[in-house]
C-alpha cells in the first residue's frame, strides 16, 4: 500500500514538471508572438535584425509575403528644398552670336548705300561673267576652274565661299549644292549661332568676316572648318548684309583676298513676290521702315535717291524690284574692282544654271536640286526632303485629304 502510494505521488510530481513546462513555453512564445505583431510588416518596415529573428519561425506567407517586397520598398519622400533645387536650373546664356543680345532699343540701322542704275545693272548673268572673265584674262590673273591645283579639288574655287544671294534667292539650293560636291557649307547658322551677327560684329571690330564662326559641329560631335556660307545676313535686330551695309564688301576682300563670293540672281518681279509671302511679309516689313531702314530714310545726300523713291512708290513693289536689281549692280562693280577675288555669278531661271555651276565649280550638275526652306513645305507636299531635283518635287496635298 505504502509503494503504491509512493508510486502515484512520483507520477503526479512528474506530470506536474511536464505541465509546468509546457506552460511556460507556451508563455514564453506567446510573448514571442506579441512582439512579432507590433512590428511593422509593411514594406519597408521590417529591419533586417528582426528579419534575422523571427523569419526563422515565421509562417511561410509572411516569408514569401516579404519577399515580394523586398523589390517595391516603400521610398521616402524627397525633402521638398531639395527637389525644389533640382528643379531650378540655371538657364544656359544663349550661343555667343545670337539676336536675343539684341533688342531693338538697343541697336541703331547702320548706314547703307546701292548704286543709281548703269548698264551693268541689265546684263544678264551670262553677258556679265563673259565681261569679267575677259578683264580677269586681260590683266592675266588665272581662273581657278582653269588651274591644274584646283582639278583634284572637290570644288575647284579659293575658300572660303562665300554667298551674297539675298533671301528667297536660291540660298538653301546653293548651300546644299556644296554639301553634294562634299565639302562643308552653312545656311544661316554655324557651331556659335548667327552667320550674319559674327561676320557684323567682326566688321565693326575690323577682324576678318568668319573669324569666331567659322567652325560647325558634325554629327559625330567633330568641330569642322567651315568651306561655304549662303543665307549670310539678317532683318534684325540687329540688322546686317556685308554686301549692303557700308565696308562689308571691303572687310571680305581686306580679309580674303584670294577668298570666292558668290551671287545667285534671280527674275526681280518673282524674287519680290516670293519674299512678300514669306512668314506673312514680316521681313518686308523689317527692310522698310523696321530695323534695316532700307527705306531710305537714314538721311544724307546718298540716301536721298532712295528715299524720294520709296515715298514715290505707292504700292512700294517698284521700289523692292529696283532694290533688288541695285543690290546685283553693286556686287557686279565691287567684282570688277577687285580682281584678286573670284566672283561667280549664275541665273536662277537660266536652264543652264546647273550647266554653269559645274563648270566654274567641278560639282556635278544633279547636285542642283530645288530647295524650299521651312518644315511647312515639306508637311504641305508629304514628302521628307526639302529638296528635290528640278522636275521631281512632289505634289501639295489636298488640304482636306491631309487633315483626314
Amino acid at each position: 500500500m505504502d509503494r503504491t502510494n509512493t508510486r502515484s505521488t512520483g507520477t503526479v510530481h512528474f506530470r506536474l514538471i511536464i505541465v509546468s513546462a509546457i506552460s511556460f513555453f507556451l508563455g514564453l512564445q506567446f510573448s514571442h508572438l506579441t512582439a512579432l505583431f507590433q512590428i511593422d510588416f509593411s514594406a519597408g518596415g521590417l529591419i533586417d535584425s528582426h528579419a534575422t529573428e523571427y523569419m526563422t519561425w515565421a509562417p511561410d506567407e509572411i516569408e514569401q509575403a516579404q519577399r515580394r517586397n523586398r523589390g517595391t520598398r516603400r521610398r521616402r519622400k524627397p525633402n521638398q528644398s531639395n527637389a525644389h533645387k533640382r528643379k531650378k536650373k540655371k538657364n544656359k546664356p544663349p550661343p555667343r552670336y545670337h539676336d536675343s543680345n539684341y533688342t531693338k532699343e538697343s541697336f541703331e540701322p547702320l548706314p547703307w548705300s546701292l548704286p543709281k542704275p548703269s548698264s551693268t545693272r541689265y546684263q544678264t548673268s551670262e553677258e556679265f561673267m563673259a565681261d569679267y572673265i575677259a578683264l580677269k584674262r586681260k590683266h592675266n590673273i588665272p581662273l581657278p576652274w582653269e588651274q591644274d591645283k584646283y582639278k583634284e579639288d572637290k570644288v575647284r574655287l579659293p575658300r572660303p565661299i562665300i554667298g551674297l544671294n539675298f533671301p528667297k534667292s536660291a540660298t538653301t539650293t546653293m548651300s546644299e549644292y556644296f554639301t553634294c560636291g562634299g565639302i562643308t557649307s552653312c545656311h544661316t547658322y554655324v557651331e556659335d549661332d548667327r552667320i550674319g551677327i559674327c561676320m557684323m560684329e567682326n566688321h565693326l571690330a575690323d577682324k576678318a568676316p568668319m573669324e569666331g564662326c567659322n567652325t560647325v559641329r558634325t554629327e559625330d560631335g567633330v568641330n569642322e572648318p567651315v568651306e561655304v556660307i549662303f543665307d549670310i545676313g539678317l532683318q534684325g535686330p540687329p540688322c546686317y548684309y556685308a554686301s549692303l551695309h557700308e565696308g562689308g564688301l571691303d572687310n571680305i576682300a581686306k580679309h580674303y583676298p584670294e577668298g570666292t563670293i558668290m551671287l545667285v540672281t534671280r527674275n526681280a518681279t518673282k524674287w519680290f513676290k516670293s519674299f512678300t509671302e514669306w512668314n506673312w511679309g514680316e521681313l518686308l516689313k523689317d527692310w522698310g521702315q523696321g530695323s534695316c531702314a532700307f527705306d531710305g530714310s537714314l538721311g544724307g545726300e546718298e540716301m536721298e535717291y532712295w528715299n524720294d523713291l520709296y515715298i514715290s512708290s505707292e504700292s512700294k513693289r517698284q521700289y523692292w524690284i529696283e532694290f533688288y536689281e541695285a543690290h546685283t549692280q553693286k556686287i557686279r562693280e565691287f567684282a570688277l574692282i577687285h580682281l584678286s577675288l573670284t566672283y561667280v555669278e549664275v541665273e536662277l531661271e537660266n536652264d543652264k544654271m546647273a550647266e554653269h555651276l559645274e563648270l566654274y565649280t567641278g560639282v556635278k550638275q544633279s547636285c542642283v536640286q530645288v530647295c524650299h526652306p521651312g518644315n511647312d513645305w515639306i508637311r504641305k507636299h508629304n514628302t521628307t526632303s526639302r529638296c528635290h531635283p528640278a522636275g521631281e518635287e512632289p505634289p501639295e496635298i489636298d488640304p482636306d485629304v491631309e487633315n483626314n
